[in-house]
């Protein structure tokens, strides 16, 4: 058997145990069941031989659910505090603990009214159980990465604002992480790569949507105002009321773009309309012609941030309207699922998430 050059320095103890997990079923992994401790411990060159007590009895190999439930209790100094983290029963997991001490041999647990404490055995059996716990959880990581590569073509959609929090963290961390996925990335308005998912074009998208569209699952990332963007220098200030948009020149997306919806809505719930003096489906053409005077625009943050920033651009929020949308990780229904598309959306979410734990963000805050 090979195992890669990161993999832990292993003898023939080490072997010994861990060959039922490595060369064995998927369902040999996924059992609780017997991995032969004994043999890991006590054997020539294992990680007890010279650190341990020999209180292993060989006649009784042991289950990995009673290390782990032993090393609960004394991280929590307490039976009844782990069996409540556990979910069991106290009397359930003490009876797991007695158990435990019979196989060994050996007193583990101090009793007090005060809870539990290692005896000088049960402290020297409690390292050598989280060093086992952990070589068991990168065992079973190998194999499930043997058997469940992680490699494989990914094609994935951004709106162009939300690109600019998600789009260059998630290459690297992929990059870094599971080189073998290849991204496609398509960078458009939500409408069109709502049709691209729903045609099947794409594996997932980002879009702005608060109820899935036809056909696709959708998990909430972020929730997003949308603010006044102005020339800089702008006397507008900080914050405007809603109504200024119907004064000032606006050059906005057509009508069918989920910024033009939120605003069209907004306004028409109050009988405002914009004073729209330009239309344009591209946010570069949006920002340079508010760069240049030409009038205002109606942005998120992660759209501007950049140019807020040097002082090209100014932004506003508004006042007295909840103008804002959801930002939301799309899935076609008929997409299969696959090992690296699932560690592509739990990648984005992770990336979400840290961008809001940053609190850099102006106005963006967690999804319901």
């Amino acid at each position: 058997m090979r195992f890669p050059a990161w993999f832990p320095p292993i003898g023939a103890a080490w072997m010994g145990a861990l060959a039922p997990l490595l060369s064995g079923h998927r369902k040999a992994v996924k059992q609780e069941g017997r991995i032969g401790i004994y043999d890991f411990l006590m054997a020539p060159g294992g990680p007890a031989e010279d650190n341990a007590p020999r209180i292993l009895n060989k006649a009784s190999p042991m289950e990995t659910r009673r290390l782990d439930y032993f090393v609960r209790i004394v991280d929590a100094g307490s039976i009844s505090r782990a069996a409540q983290d556990l979910g069991l029963a106290q009397p359930a997991l003490s009876q797991q603990v007695a158990i435990l001490e019979q196989d060994v041999k050996a007193q583990l647990l101090h009793r007090s009214r005060q809870g539990v404490t290692p005896t000088a055995a049960g402290r020297q059996f409690y390292r050598q159980a989280r060093i086992i716990l952990r070589q068991v959880a990168e065992a079973r990581s190998l194999v499930t990465a043997a058997e469940e590569s992680l490699a494989g073509t990914v094609a994935v959609g951004f709106p162009n604002s939300a690109a600019a929090i998600l789009c260059l963290p998630l290459i690297a961390r992929l990059n870094a992480e599971h080189p073998q996925i290849e991204l496609q990335i398509t960078e458009g308005y939500s409408a069109m790569l709502t049709d691209m998912a729903q045609k099947g074009q794409l594996d997932m998208s980002v879009l702005y949507q608060e109820t899935p569209p036809p056909g696709m699952t959708i998990t909430g990332l972020w929730i997003e105002d949308l603010l006044l963007v102005s020339p800089p220098g702008s006397a507008l200030g900080n914050r405007v009321p809603l109504e200024t948009v119907a004064r000032v020149p606006m050059i906005v997306p057509s009508p069918a773009n989920s910024t033009r919806i939120a605003l069209d809505k907004c306004l028409g719930e109050r009988r405002l309309s914009a004073n729209v003096a330009l239309q344009a489906d591209s946010l570069v053409t949006l920002k340079k012609a508010v760069h240049q005077g030409m009038g205002h625009t109606i942005l998120p943050w992660p759209a501007v941030a950049e140019e807020v920033e040097k002082g090209l651009l100014a932004v506003a929020a508004f006042a007295d309207a909840p103008l804002h949308r959801t930002v939301a990780l799309c899935t076609p229904d008929a997409v299969p699922p696959s090992p690296a598309r699932d560690k592509v959306a739990t990648t984005i979410r992770a990336i979400a998430a840290d961008a809001l734990a940053t609190g850099r963000n102006l106005g963006m805050r967690s999804s319901p």
